[in-house]
């Protein structure tokens, strides 16, 4: 059950159940009270009861000089098992570090040597060492206490500790955050301990908490981390050929489409990111503003789909006038204005045929959602690399899709 369905549902009952004290309250003598939840519970109802906005509040908790200590070590001891590789790569500049993904990966690797659990902040890797923190989070959904730790390491060059804490069924978070100075000496920018709003540990394996109730999108309070490993199928066609195009200005993967019939694509807004994909950098924009010429279009294209020149002109408007395809880069007025999700492979099944299929759920932050729909994506390879055959979306069971509409009339 997703998380988003359990908080509708959830928010029903306590609608359901406001309802019925209410009306017991008519029935009963005066000053009686339920003695219904623990005095915890009954305390924290009290207070949002006299001050709704503490819902919205962290609720910060004392560290003693020992949980301080231990955080600091363990961050420490964990940015020196990375302090080779981050030395020796590219950053960018020192105010605005920026490092390869690959890089990010190598030191999850450093970092995961000495046992600990490590994974990448950008969901595009599987977490080391990931078994303790599964068997403590399988025994705090249950009820039961646990304790664990885990790091996250960015792509901007933070270097983050997560001490996890479960009593009843409640989750408490110690969380360091710690970078590297141009000196290369260590800073610790954060330290903070919070008891979470809500959370959740889904069966696919996300920790997904609420540090306090989100008021609205801007202001969400959602963190994600995957625990359970993806198979490795899954990352690698995941990471080359879903993630680079996800939903974002184009419809590849939110139309219905398969080989006989793509008309439903949308190839000129898809084009930059396919681009991307097969020359691993952005499209120069200010280059391409009066369209894209006929060679470089038909060639990018052509690299992931099996369509013959004649179609791909008549689908995406070619003017043999110009030469050229109509193309218009992504601005404020031309793009339906929404928080985007981010698409998981978490299945890649043979069909026996020479083609695949990768079922891919979107993960929506800001609604704590590990699926808010699915679609599956038919794939085969070809050359070296793979081809886009085809995709279908589960309609029926979708909670919210993004919309999408053409940047221009093509």
């Amino acid at each position: 059950m997703n998380m988003l369905f359990k908080k509708r549902k959830k928010k029903w009952l306590a609608g359901l159940l406001t309802f019925c004290l209410l009306c017991l309250s008519g029935c009963s003598g005066a000053g009686e009270e339920s003695d219904t939840g623990t005095s915890d519970e009954k305390t924290e109802k009290a207070a949002e009861a006299e001050d709704p906005e503490k819902k919205y509040e962290v609720v910060y908790l004392d560290m003693s000089k020992e949980e301080k200590t231990r955080a600091q070590e363990r961050l420490a001891g964990l940015m020196e098992d990375c302090r080779e590789i981050y030395a020796g790569a590219e950053k960018g500049s020192a105010d605005d570090v920026s490092l390869a993904e690959d890089v990010v990966h190598e030191m999850v690797e450093a970092a995961a040597a000495d046992g600990d659990a490590v994974t990448c902040a950008s969901y595009d890797y599987n977490m080391r060492n990931y078994e303790s923190v599964d068997e403590a989070l399988q025994k705090a959904m249950q009820g039961k206490s646990g304790k664990a730790e885990f790091y996250k390491l960015t792509v901007s060059g933070a270097f983050q500790y997560y001490g996890l804490e479960a009593e009843d069924g409640k989750l408490a978070v110690t969380y360091g955050n710690a970078v590297f100075q141009e000196d290369m000496g260590i800073e610790i920018r954060q330290l903070e301990k919070f008891q979470v709003y809500d959370w959740e540990y889904t069966e696919k394996g996300w920790l997904i908490w609420e540090k306090a109730l989100s008021k609205n999108q801007e202001m969400d309070m959602h963190s994600f981390c995957r625990i359970l490993p993806l198979p490795e199928k899954c990352r690698e066609l995941g990471n080359a050929y879903i993630l680079p195009v996800s939903y974002f200005c184009n419809n590849l993967f939110l139309a219905d489409w398969n080989e006989e019939n793509m008309d439903s694509i949308e190839f000129n807004d898809l084009y930059e990111f396919l681009y991307a994909m097969k020359y691993g950098a952005e499209l120069d924009e200010a280059a391409y503003q009066g369209g894209i010429p006929k060679a470089e279009f038909e060639d990018v294209i052509q690299t992931y789909f099996e369509i013959s020149t004649e179609e791909l002109e008549q689908t995406a408007g070619y003017n043999a006038e110009l030469g050229v395809y109509p193309w218009e880069p992504v601005r404020s007025w031309n793009r339906v204005p929404q928080v985007q999700p981010f698409p998981e492979v978490v299945e890649c099944r043979e069909n026996g045929d020479g083609t695949w299929t990768l079922k891919v759920d979107a993960i929506l932050v800001v609604e704590g959602l590990d699926c808010s729909f699915s679609h599956e994506v038919t794939m085969k390879e070809r050359d070296g690399g793979w081809i886009y055959l085809g995709n279908q979306v589960d309609r029926e069971h979708a909670i919210e899709i993004p919309g999408y509409k053409p940047r221009m009339e093509y």
